[in-house]
């Protein structure tokens, strides 16, 4: 199963993520843009995990939740490659609790990339612009989002469209609504 640790967001916030991707779309030539239904912020990339490994991860997250959180996403950017984000307003609390569900993993044994962790929200994977319509920079006005709190996802694809299926307490794959 191919897993990670993110924040979902509420529809309110979603959407308001939506409106943003829409001008990013309008000013591109081309690129594979998120499915609204998709949009998170990852906090811990798993990979491909064993299906035996999920009681652990149950644990992990218990015993490092991240509850609710606001966050105000501020800016615009790009990482190579054309992926386009948004990025937050620092948040002591989100930063604090990514690092210790992080350290949890690494302690468990879960291989995890080693880079800074940067959060974002991907609104789209190999974008080009129009010439002179690159967006990056500071996103007015900015958008508020609210996430329920970290929850464990699975990547997997239905019907040929990649879907982030959240695992709820218990671990078991819940249909899409």
């Amino acid at each position: 199963m191919r897993l990670f640790f993110g924040l979902p967001f509420d529809a309110e916030t979603c959407a308001a993520v939506r409106r943003v991707q829409s001008r990013l779309e309008e000013c591109a030539q081309r690129g594979r843009f998120t499915d609204p239904g998709n949009f998170h912020l990852t906090l811990a990339f798993l990979g491909e995990v064993e299906e035996e490994r999920l009681k652990t991860l149950g644990t992990i997250l218990r015993e490092n939740p991240i509850p609710p959180i606001d966050l105000l996403f501020d800016r615009l950017g790009q990482f190579g490659g054309g992926i386009c984000y948004l990025a937050p307003r620092t948040c002591p609390t989100l930063l604090k609790g990514q690092a210790a569900l992080e350290s949890a993993l690494r302690r468990a044994g879960f291989e995890l990339e080693e880079r800074l962790y940067t959060p974002h929200l991907t609104l789209g994977r190999k974008v080009v612009f129009s010439a002179g319509k690159d967006l990056s920079g500071s996103l007015e006005p900015p958008v508020p989002a609210h996430s329920s709190g970290a929850a464990l996802f699975h990547s997997h694809r239905v019907g040929g469209c990649l879907r982030y299926t959240r695992l709820e307490p218990d671990f078991r794959s819940e249909p899409d609504a």
